[in-house]
């Protein structure tokens, strides 16, 4: 009778520790998911975010001081000039802007979007994969420019102020119970 009671016990024991095993197993592997999509957009981020932050802060490099350096400003386009060859000669025209939704339309992630850049009209080359790319432009005196900027205020630009969003193109499918009102059913990183 004591075995008997030893091997049912054993087996409640065993079932309760499986039990908490694969319960665990459920709870790791979502956080795994979360931090490998926070890795992944952060390198995203970085790399994006260093070839725009190194041409913007070369805008308007070798141009003359009456002269505007940006030749257009909207909310998510901008053409600017600067000597990208530092050499005191040609004066290149430099234009980034936001493509559509529907270039990346086989991307899990419905907000993603190419950063698209041209250089003096030419090609286009896709700087990298955004959610958000929104630009202000600010005077020396603090003033937040209207978008589009009017063609005779586009010289008052003291700070072109940038805010870039990027989100893991692979997420985490909620269950409908977990999604709130307007809330998206995937969790993107970003």
């Amino acid at each position: 009778m004591a075995a008997i009671m030893d091997i049912i016990f054993s087996m409640v024991l065993g079932g309760a520790i499986l039990m908490i095993i694969l319960n665990a197993h459920d709870i790791a592997s979502p956080n795994h998911s979360v931090y490998n999509g926070d890795m992944l957009v952060q390198e995203m981020l970085i790399t994006t975010a260093q070839m725009v932050e190194g041409e913007f802060r070369n805008m308007g490099y070798g141009i003359p001081q009456n002269q505007s350096s940006i030749t257009y400003a909207d909310t998510s386009d901008i053409t600017f000039r600067c000597d990208l060859g530092r050499d005191g000669g040609l004066i290149d025209q430099i234009r980034y802007y936001l493509g559509p939704t529907s270039e990346l339309s086989k991307t899990q992630n419905e907000l993603d979007r190419y950063l698209h850049r041209t250089e003096n009209g030419g090609s286009r080359t896709e700087v990298g994969v955004v959610t958000v790319f929104k630009l202000n432009y600010i005077t020396h005196s603090g003033e937040v420019l209207l978008t589009p900027v009017a063609s005779d205020r586009l010289s008052e630009i003291f700070v072109v102020e940038l805010t870039m969003e990027v989100q893991n193109p692979y997420a985490i499918m909620r269950k409908g119970s977990e999604v709130g009102e307007g809330e998206r059913i995937a969790l993107f990183s970003s």
